[in-house]
């Protein structure tokens, strides 16, 4: 039987109908100032295992809860491929926690993998995920897929899969494709880095290189959850490389933690409203490299426990093989969001 806070949480996550949203107090965005020294809460496995290396990939990805528990979903590669040392055989893992701050690896890890061709440059690049409305984890993942075991040219696909536990998944295949013309940044690399569901539309946030080879930020969005019938672009000055899980910060005004650029290492907050989740504002605020080089960033705002918490990963072996966290409180406004 769940508490009455439990059933108050799952409506807000599930649903975000206006009812369900009506008292919900704006939460002001930390000051870098404000974000704590970093904790190790994930650790890379052996050497030769499924998570060998986490650094330099588009992980931690995103951060659930369902039935007490945080659900933390990661990027785990098995090595460095022999071809230009980038991570061999990308997967993707699950971690729980209690409090956010102490995670246990999940025993069926990796939940999620992808090697149609046995390409080591084949994989899980990143993932977006989001609790559906009758309680299924929906993890939306970037299929990196080659066209044979040898070449070194990869292409992307956004793919879906669902669970009811968050380990034991149901793949329900590619849902769009870098080759559709009819898709925003067709012609290379699409993944998803964020996902969401407003008022019975489903929301999917994706970095997509295009034809340029420049990674630009788009969302595609539909009726259900496996039919995204619209894309179109959301930034496209500059690089986004991460982040933009959706964080509902009032009832009605959505934060973004995007990261942005290779060489500047910078994390934009935008914000939108939950009625036009396609129009981000202007950067309210900007991060500053976490060093060293805490670079892929996933954020999660818990209401409960009074804190944000931010997960991070660097890009580079010398600056630590683990995934962090930062907590910050959580100061209010003092009005709902949309005054």
């Amino acid at each position: 039987m769940k508490t009455l806070w439990e059933q108050t949480l799952i409506a807000i996550a599930l649903t975000w109908t206006t009812a369900a949203r009506a008292d919900v107090k704006r939460v002001s965005i930390p000051d870098t100032s404000e974000w704590s020294r970093p904790r190790v809460v994930l650790r890379a496995g052996r050497k030769g295992t499924w998570d060998a290396r986490l650094y330099g990939q588009i992980s931690p990805c995103t951060v659930l809860a369902k039935d007490g528990l945080l659900h933390l979903y990661y990027v785990g590669a098995d090595g460095d491929r022999s071809t230009d040392g980038g991570p061999r055989h990308r997967a993707l893992g699950l971690a729980t926690s209690k409090d956010g701050l102490h995670f246990q690896k999940c025993s069926a890890n990796p939940v999620l993998t992808h090697l149609p061709h046995k390409n080591q440059e084949e994989g899980i690049g990143c993932a977006g995920g989001m609790l559906d409305t009758n309680g299924d984890i929906l993890i939306y993942y970037g299929a990196i897929w080659a066209a044979n075991p040898d070449t070194e040219e990869v292409r992307g696909h956004i793919a879906l899969a669902k669970s009811r536990d968050g380990k034991n998944f149901v793949d329900l295949g590619y849902l769009l494709s870098w080759n559709d013309s009819s898709v925003w940044g067709h012609g290379d690399e699409i993944g998803p880095i964020g996902a969401c569901r407003i008022e019975g539309t489903y929301y999917v946030y994706y970095i997509a290189k295009g034809h340029v080879g420049a990674w630009k930020l788009g969302v595609a969005s539909g009726p259900h959850k496996d039919a995204l019938v619209k894309t179109r672009p959301l930034l496209t000055e500059g690089q986004y490389i991460g982040g933009c899980d959706p964080v509902f910060i009032g009832r009605d005004r959505i934060a973004f933690f995007i990261v942005q650029d290779f060489a500047r290492n910078v994390i934009e907050v935008r914000t939108a409203d939950a009625d036009t989740p396609y129009q981000l504002s202007r950067p309210v605020k900007t991060y500053s490299m976490f060093k060293p080089r805490y670079r892929h960033t996933t954020v999660y705002l818990d209401r409960r426990r009074g804190l944000w918490f931010m997960y991070q990963a660097t890009d580079r072996p010398e600056d630590g093989n683990k995934i962090i966290v930062r907590t910050a409180r959580i100061r209010y406004t003092g009005k709902s969001a949309g005054q």
